[in-house]
């Protein structure tokens, strides 16, 4: 047909993405009633210190475990996941650190172990145990976990297309990879509107190239994609009733913040694709009321909401959690 334009695809990509991908059905259960399902586009919006990046660093460790070790159930999928930082809010020592308290807390559930069971001191080495494993098989184990995480840091929207485009290669020689997050999507928003003047399509342009590599990745590999979206505009009533817009770092928004709700209202700002190409939108909100754990002792931690809604069911579900040294916990 004329005009019409050969596609080539090498066989490195076509076992990719032909091959059956790991199932995320079990990823977390008080998150996801039947998910997320492969080329699901996840997008977390809210203000900062809503939670958001805990979020990502919850699933990425719920990821990276296997689903058992030494007998332990980790509820883990043993999945690579690529991990694309442009807020540079990503912490290795903080994931670690996740991760040391989801083994530590099936060691202290775990019943006297049988001498017959076994540990992973990395991924292919196996060991003979009669007691729970020590604190150096517990790091290794870790470290054999990070293995399957890959992060890049962008500092800039064409480094950050550039980037996505390279990322095909890795994604060819590693078809466990499922999952890929970006945090945050917008983090060049403001950089690119100033640089682009007046015209909206032009402040646009790296937006939709963004998504129209996202897109091909995401439908090509399988993979479910998760992207955090800060709420750096806002929509807030004036005195005359009527609806106006405001920037999240404007005196205005610090003048009228505590008369706000606790969820923030969405309001959208990225362009028309990456609008439709959105499948869920979890809205994240610090609660006003704090939140009093009895055990082991009195502490009052910050309590946080999420207002998951299915963009294409509309459907919605509202989850409680807390943030403590290892990492989310649930309210129920």
């Amino acid at each position: 047909m004329a005009g019409a334009k050969l596609e080539v695809e090498s066989g490195a990509q076509l076992l990719a993405r032909l091959s059956n991908k790991p199932k995320l059905k079990n990823l977390d259960t008080f998150l996801f009633e039947d998910g997320p399902q492969p080329k699901d586009v996840i997008e977390f919006y809210g203000e900062e210190g809503s939670g958001k990046t805990e979020m990502l660093l919850h699933l990425v460790a719920k990821c990276i475990l296997p689903s058992t070790w030494c007998g332990m159930n980790l509820n883990g999928q043993a999945v690579g996941v690529l991990f694309v930082d442009t807020d540079y809010h990503f912490s290795v020592i903080r994931l670690a650190s996740i991760l040391e308290h989801c083994v530590n807390s099936a060691v202290s559930l775990q019943p006297k172990l049988p001498k017959n069971d076994c540990c992973f001191r990395d991924l292919n080495e196996v060991k003979t145990l009669d007691s729970p494993p020590k604190e150096d098989e517990i790091d290794t184990f870790i470290k054999a976990c990070l293995k399957r995480l890959f992060v890049v840091k962008c500092n800039s929207s064409h480094q950050l297309i550039v980037t996505l485009h390279s990322l095909e290669s890795l994604l060819d020689s590693k078809p466990d990879i499922c999952v890929l997050m970006i945090d945050s999507l917008s983090a060049f928003y403001w950089i690119d509107r100033s640089n682009s003047g007046d015209n909206v399509t032009t402040q646009e342009a790296n937006q939709r190239r963004t998504v129209d590599v996202l897109s091909r990745l995401v439908m090509t590999y399988n993979l479910v994609l998760f992207a955090t979206k800060p709420a750096i505009i806002q929509r807030r009533a004036n005195d005359e009733g009527t609806s106006s817009t405001t920037s999240t770092d404007s005196p205005s928004h610090f003048a009228c913040k505590n008369k706000e709700k606790d969820s923030p209202e969405h309001y959208e700002y990225l362009c028309k694709s990456w609008q439709k190409f959105v499948t869920q939108r979890w809205t994240f909100s610090r609660s006003h009321q704090p939140f009093v754990t009895t055990m082991p002792q009195n502490t009052i931690l910050n309590r946080y909401k999420v207002t998951i809604a299915d963009l294409k069911t509309s459907t919605k579900l509202t989850r409680q959690f807390c943030i403590t040294d290892g990492g989310i916990e649930y309210i129920m």
